[in-house]
């Protein structure tokens, strides 16, 4: 079967040998059986996704509308969050109380605190990357 590679489309149906993609124009390739159900498979998970984050059910860390106090506003939010999860808090007491396996609780605060940390590297990063394009820094010398 042939169909649009282009991941970034949503076209899913299948296509004539040497047509090209009706959405975005991309010339059709030949997919084996399971290669094209991999395909289809990835372009209905991101259309659910993109779905998903125009509604405003998905959160994203960074968007380009973002400005960049946004971002800082969300650093300092997720650093206040890994806070707490280093001081360990009252509900995370309780609930090693009433199910008794606090080793549970510490992996999930981890976790958890692990989760934060990535999510302030990521905006942090962006906030460089924004800072790097501003400056328009001629590309290195060969």
């Amino acid at each position: 079967m042939n169909y649009c590679p282009n991941l970034d489309c949503s076209y899913i149906k299948s296509l004539n040998p040497g047509t090209k993609c009706p959405q975005c124009g991309t010339e059709a390739k030949a997919f084996g059986f399971m290669d094209g159900v991999n395909l289809t498979t990835k372009k209905k998970q991101r259309g659910k996704i993109a779905d998903k984050v125009e509604k405003g059910d998905v959160e994203l860390l960074v968007t380009p509308d973002m400005t960049n106090e946004d971002i800082v506003r969300a650093i300092y939010m997720n650093m206040l969050d890994l806070a707490g999860h280093e001081a360990g808090t009252g509900w995370m007491r309780l609930g090693t109380l009433l199910t008794g396996n606090s080793t549970d609780q510490m992996l999930g605060a981890g976790f958890k605190a692990l989760i934060d940390q990535n999510k302030i590297i990521i905006r942090q990063n962006e906030l460089i990357l924004r800072a790097l394009l501003q400056k328009q820094l001629p590309p290195p010398p060969i």
